[in-house]
């Protein structure tokens, strides 16, 4: 949950942070380019105002939200960035912004601290960090094994090269099973900070099928009744009328095919009873 401030005037929301980040009015002046004295009269509340760019430049220090500053809300966490800012191509911004790409899925990716370490490790398997000190390795696995089995011509000597030989590694799959290993923990503690809504179906799902026997069975004999396809197939559609795509149209298709699987199934089992 967001940190919430008590209403305040820009210049103490300004003194406050800057206390709260341990940052002089000295150092201030010089981030935004201005003088000591700007910075003390606006805090003291005096005439002195700041520039739109300064403003901005405070905001981007602090990196709190504009409005926030300036007083006209009580929750400093940003909003809206450039998407410079964010280091996003506008190709990117674009699939975020179209839908293209499941935003909520990528929201919960990047907040996932896992994730965070995920994409140095594919940074650096796109640079070749490891794979670089692999392939030394392995070239100098090859040199050695050549060696025993061109200069030391014995069969231990030939043993030991084939043995140096399978010790070479893919250059890449370090970096690949890494990655793997790391993307699949993080969408897992996303999975289990989400939680699952399964059991719940299941829950609802079993009454609806009790409910349905129920019905179908009523003044029969409980241990021996009698469920037709038509019945059963009639009963799974009163289940989902009144769901959204449900039209007359969409209904008849659905009778029709269940009522093919019903009626398959039971000429199944009649034919197995009847071999037996």
């Amino acid at each position: 949950m967001a940190q919430e401030y008590l209403p305040a005037p820009s210049n103490i929301r300004l003194a406050d942070l800057m206390k709260e980040r341990n940052i002089s009015q000295p150092e201030l002046a010089k981030e935004l380019g201005c003088s000591k004295s700007t910075i003390n009269r606006f805090i003291s509340g005096a005439k002195g105002t700041l520039t739109h760019e300064q403003v901005l430049k405070i905001a981007r220090l602090f990196n709190v939200s504009t409005d926030f500053l300036l007083g006209e809300t009580n929750i400093p966490d940003r909003k809206n960035y450039d998407i410079a800012e964010l280091g996003l191509s506008v190709e990117a911004a674009k699939n975020l912004y179209t839908g293209r790409v499941n935003a909520e899925v990528v929201n919960l990716l990047l907040e996932n601290a896992r994730f965070a370490e995920l994409t140095y490790r594919i940074a650096q398997y796109f640079d070749d960090t490891f794979a670089s000190g692999i392939a030394a390795q392995n070239a100098m696995l090859t040199t050695l094994s050549t060696l025993l089995r061109t200069k030391v011509k014995t069969p231990e000597a030939a043993k030991a090269a084939k043995d140096i030989s399978l010790r070479r590694k893919p250059v890449y799959q370090g970096d690949l099973d890494d990655i793997e290993t790391y993307f699949m923990a993080a969408v897992k503690e996303i999975k289990k900070g989400i939680g699952s809504h399964y059991a719940e179906q299941e829950a609802m799902s079993k009454k609806v099928a009790e409910k349905m026997f129920t019905e179908l069975t009523k003044g029969q004999d409980v241990q021996h009744p009698t469920i037709t396809a038509e019945q059963l197939t009639d009963a799974m559609l009163g289940s989902v009328l009144g769901m959204d795509g449900a039209t007359p149209e969409a209904l008849e298709q659905l009778r029709s095919g269940l009522l093919g699987i019903l009626q398959s199934a039971a000429e199944q089992e009649n034919a197995h009873e009847a071999d037996e």
